[in-house]
């Protein structure tokens, strides 16, 4: 049988610098024993950047970026209709859920990768959540194939849009963070929580930010670390109004910093009410970094017996949590060291 040629839009790629969704597609590429094309000749993505996967790219310096964004994203979305007639018969996988190019596809099949459905559960907290939500019933309904990242994501599909559960399957994520590091780099303090990633409302950053408010008046060492984009206005007011600004940081990371983080934290700390999979817990796996998890959506699937978990939803249950294991550390080791680790072996 022949082997089908794959072939990728710039979609996610023109909207993010920085992301899990877009890293998924160039690890995936990255690793594809199939032949494919990917139709971005301009981005400013920081994995395509530093991939090998780019066949068209063009260097733009930042400023011209900038101020000729749309003009260059245009050109990414005329490339692709190229590709389309270049590499027939393909297989389309679309990077993200505008339906644009469906027109152009003629009778090629299309796969289409669903993270979660987050807009479907919380379109309150997006601007723009209708014409996602729309956008993406119209492009999984019509799709050949869809790939769910976990059982949860796969459940959610199939109440929300009547999918038939043989159409889907699930594909987990993997982890291409190596835990090795060479040698400390970060002026880090010696005791800390660590929290990575966005934190949208629904990843519930405030409550875990006035749950370590009260533990740190017990340990005034104790710090908070965030990893990810910097604090916004609200964020900052947040902070400092609860008390904790000289005792929280945020660091913009590169994967080398992003596992000295994991490696040096007392726990990674999840407090989300509803994620697809979570690439972190994965990471901070692969560092040895132990596991608290909010007990909700995907996360007892993806971690089973290995994490702690805690109630999202009530601060009290947080903050007792976060005493129990954070300012206790030996309960931490020994519930890490006799119950957390050999679950994971069991896992691997």
């Amino acid at each position: 049988m022949e082997q089908p040629f794959i072939v990728y839009d710039s979609q996610i790629f023109d909207q993010q610098k920085f992301g899990g969704i877009s890293r998924y597609f160039c690890e995936i590429m990255s690793n594809l024993q199939f032949n494919y094309d990917i139709a971005v000749r301009y981005t400013e993505n920081h994995y395509l950047l530093n991939s090998k996967i780019k066949r068209h790219g063009i260097y733009i310096p930042h400023l011209f970026f900038k101020y000729h964004q749309q003009k260059l994203y245009q050109s990414n979305a005329k490339l692709i209709l190229k590709l389309m007639q270049k590499h027939a018969p393909f297989v389309y996988h679309p990077t993200y859920y505008n339906p644009l190019f469906l027109k152009q596809i003629g009778n090629n099949p299309f796969v289409i990768t669903v993270h979660d459905m987050t807009y479907e559960k919380y379109p309150d907290l997006f601007q723009d959540s209708i014409s996602i939500i729309q956008q993406k019933k119209e492009i999984i309904t019509k799709a050949n194939h869809i790939i769910a990242i976990s059982e949860h994501t796969k459940k959610d599909i199939i109440e929300t849009l009547g999918i038939s559960p043989q159409k889907i399957d699930v594909i987990y994520h993997g982890c291409s963070l190596q835990s090795t590091i060479s040698k400390p780099n970060l002026h880090l303090p010696q005791r800390y929580i660590l929290f990575v990633g966005d934190r949208t409302s629904y990843k519930n950053f405030q409550r875990l930010a006035e749950a370590f408010s009260i533990i740190h008046q017990t340990d005034a060492h104790l710090h908070l670390i965030c990893a990810g984009k910097p604090f916004s206005k609200a964020e900052s007011e947040l902070i400092s109004r609860i008390g904790i600004a000289p005792h929280t940081l945020q660091i913009s990371v590169n994967d080398q910093h992003l596992k000295e983080l994991y490696n040096r934290a007392l726990l990674f700390v999840y407090p989300s009410y509803y994620e697809g999979f979570g690439i972190p817990i994965l990471e901070a796996y692969t560092c040895n970094c132990p596991v608290a998890l909010s007990q909700a959506s995907c996360f007892p699937e993806i971690a089973e017996n290995a994490a702690a978990y805690f109630d999202p939803f009530w601060c009290f249950w947080l903050r007792s949590f976060l005493a129990r294991y954070v300012l206790q550390p030996c309960m931490l080791r020994l519930r890490w060291n006799f119950f957390i680790m050999p679950a994971l072996c069991t896992m691997m």
